[in-house]
């Protein structure tokens, strides 16, 4: 106990841990998403006299800490897949120790931002290293972004169309500055200076305001009837016959309830295809369905494996390649330096990535597919809202992270593309989370994880994204002002951290 009541606990640790754990109730499985406004701050605060290799050293604890909490779910996934449990602690092992350096990294930089007095500029920076991390080559993973609990609330998400998720995360930041400006002061100049304090209040304010009036705002719009098809079905650990002969029954109900719906698009899940060496698949939908169709599946050429969404606009099959794959799930990075991987069940085949991104019509409407994985990443929906989409369609089998707060995680992320597009969204699990938006992001349908469940939406259909084009551009601005910062820093062009020095007492001494 004494170690609790230590300086060492008070300064370093225990902020770390107070900040760790307010985060992990934020997020699934504890969902309390209003924490988010202060679960940095004292993390934060604790920076502000630290040298810059102390805030790196409590940047890696927070970062490793909190990542390891929010990806224990690997541990299962990945043991029921290889079914070896010690091979379902390696990776997860390995995103906590990545993802320390990281937060290493925004603990140095926050650090330069207290040093440099300009604390307005630490929600800049920490979305540009939350975009870092989602956006990396290889070890990319949007994974724990700052924002994403407050999908529950797309009234106060509306920003993110115009500078994505990550803009949100920076405004969601304010509070907890302001916060640790008051926590962490030990003389009366250290106090937030008005100019920093008006600053941060005024950007708050603004980011609000705008997100208000968007809310607001009502695009043109045609009406459309879609069947979002969930089979109810196992599709990650059930043996090939008996999904196959499950799926058929399925198929069934689903495209008989279309029909009956008179529905213009019927939406099935990733994997429902199964291999496709050409077109048309081989579904029990038959070549020429009765209704337009969009679903997963696996697309074998010469060259190797596509995951693939598969469309049927009434006259004619196409396709569209998956173009942003899941390290460890559809191929293996570094595959020649990991000689233990053929030890176990992992992938024997690396999958494919496409190279560009199909925006299909079918029928009246410009999809935008988002083959599971890729619902995570801002800029896909982005693109696909550049080349026209009217309506964003997520295709997954979420049956592998079933029973785990990534589970949760993962739908939520799709309420954000909504929200940045400014389209709706439809998504379709094997077994769920299926679910529909509007073109704010709010909820409209779901359906009962679990079962067989044909739901009809009646989608009022926007002729066009109302949001902003080139809303990644707040990304790359958030980067660029972190490089500036470091530019600083590694050019020791910051002064040290100020010493440790106490309030001064404002009670008036007596003269005698």
């Amino acid at each position: 106990m004494t170690w609790f009541r230590s300086d060492a606990f008070r300064k370093t640790w225990g902020p770390v841990l107070a900040s760790v754990a307010l985060m992990t109730l934020a997020f699934p499985p504890f969902n309390i998403f209003l924490l988010v406004f202060l679960a940095p701050a004292p993390w934060i605060a604790s920076l502000r006299h630290k040298t810059g290799r102390e805030s790196a050293k409590s940047g890696y604890v927070f970062g490793a800490l909190l990542l390891a909490g929010q990806m224990f779910w690997v541990v299962q996934f990945v043991g029921k897949w290889t079914g070896s449990p010690a091979m379902g602690a390696v990776p997860w092992l390995i995103s906590a120790f990545l993802a320390g350096f990281f937060y290493a990294l925004l603990g140095w930089v926050i650090n330069l931002c207290w040093r440099l007095r300009w604390p307005w500029l630490i929600p800049l920076a920490w979305a540009g290293l939350e975009g870092l991390r989602a956006f990396i080559p290889v070890l990319a993973f949007p994974w724990v972004i700052l924002a994403n609990p407050l999908w529950l609330v797309p009234a106060i998400g509306q920003p993110a169309a115009y500078g994505t998720v990550f803009l949100v995360s920076a405004w969601v930041l304010i509070p907890s500055i302001l916060i640790a400006g008051s926590m962490s002061a030990r003389t009366l100049e250290e106090r937030l200076d008005l100019r920093s304090t008006v600053r941060l209040a005024m950007a708050f304010a603004g980011i609000s305001l705008l997100g208000a009036v968007r809310l607001f705002q009502t695009p043109s719009t045609f009406t459309q009837t879609i069947t979002l098809g969930q089979p109810g079905v196992d599709m990650a650990f059930t043996t090939p016959e008996d999904e196959a002969m499950q799926l058929r029954r399925a198929s069934l109900d689903l495209l008989n309830a279309a029909v009956i719906q008179d529905s213009n698009l019927l939406i099935l899940p990733e994997g429902y295809a199964g291999d496709v060496p050409q077109l048309p698949p081989q579904t029990p939908l038959g070549e020429q369905p009765p209704v337009n169709i969009i679903m997963g599946g696996a697309r074998r050429t010469e060259k190797g494996i596509y995951q693939a969404a598969f469309t049927w606009d009434g006259r004619e099959w196409a396709f569209g390649d998956k173009t942003r794959l899941v390290a460890f799930g559809e191929y293996v990075p570094f595959r020649e330096f990991l000689p233990f991987a053929s030890s176990f069940n992992v992938i024997p085949i690396d999958l494919i990535p496409g190279q560009t991104l199909v925006t299909p019509k079918v029928g009246e409407m410009r999809l935008g597919p988002l083959i599971c994985f890729e619902g995570l990443f801002p800029d896909l929906a982005a693109h696909h809202g550049r080349q026209g989409a009217q309506v964003l369609v997520q295709m997954s089998i979420d049956d592998w992270y079933e029973f785990t707060p990534a589970h949760e995680q993962l739908w939520q992320s799709s309420i954000w593309r909504s929200i940045e597009s400014g389209l709706p969204l439809v998504r379709v699990g094997a077994r769920g989370k299926t679910l529909a938006t509007d073109d704010r992001g709010r909820l409209i349908a779901a359906a009962p994880i679990g079962r067989t469940a044909p739901v009809k939406v009646t989608l009022n259909v926007p002729f066009a994204s109302d949001s902003f084009p080139h809303r990644m551009v707040f990304v790359y601005l958030c980067w660029a002002i972190s490089l500036g910062i470091i530019g600083l820093g590694l050019a020791r062009r910051v002064p040290p951290p100020s010493p440790d020095a106490p309030l001064p007492d404002p009670t008036p001494k007596n003269a005698g």
